[in-house]
């Protein structure tokens, strides 16, 4: 059994040598380097965490729900303008995007299925194919 889980150590030594996982190493250590960034991101988190715990407790009405829901979207927006914020997120997508094609091609492999090579199922940052 130790071949499997050898090649289980190369595969993720490989994945975490690639160019995806590099860049979301530096979009993550440019965002750890930016308090800014940083902070406008934990001040989000903080109000989606909040407004999550109040409608699951009950104690906010329709209007108050769709109210906050517009504020996060506005968060959201300005979050995403932040080009350190912008470039981890798109460089998370990359690398999820990357690993799932991964995944995609195991899954096939062990049911004798053909994998889809180019497609990891999320068309995010994905200009590759047009859906029909």
């Amino acid at each position: 059994m130790s071949i499997y889980f050898e090649k289980a150590r190369e595969l993720g030594t490989l994945i975490l040598e690639s160019e995806e996982s590099k860049i979301l190493a530096d979009a993550g250590a440019a965002f750890d380097a930016d308090e800014n960034a940083k902070a406008k991101f934990n001040e989000y988190k903080d109000c989606r965490l909040a407004v999550q715990e109040k409608i699951a407790a009950g104690e906010l009405s329709e209007e108050e729900i769709t109210k906050e829901s517009q504020k996060l979207a506005e968060m959201a927006m300005e979050l995403q303008k932040d080009v350190v914020v912008a470039g981890l997120i798109f460089a998370e997508d990359n690398f999820n995007t990357f690993v799932s094609q991964i995944m995609n091609i195991l899954r096939a492999t062990m049911t004798g299925a053909e994998p889809d090579e180019g497609c990891g199922g999320s068309c995010a940052g994905c200009a590759g194919c047009s859906p029909e």
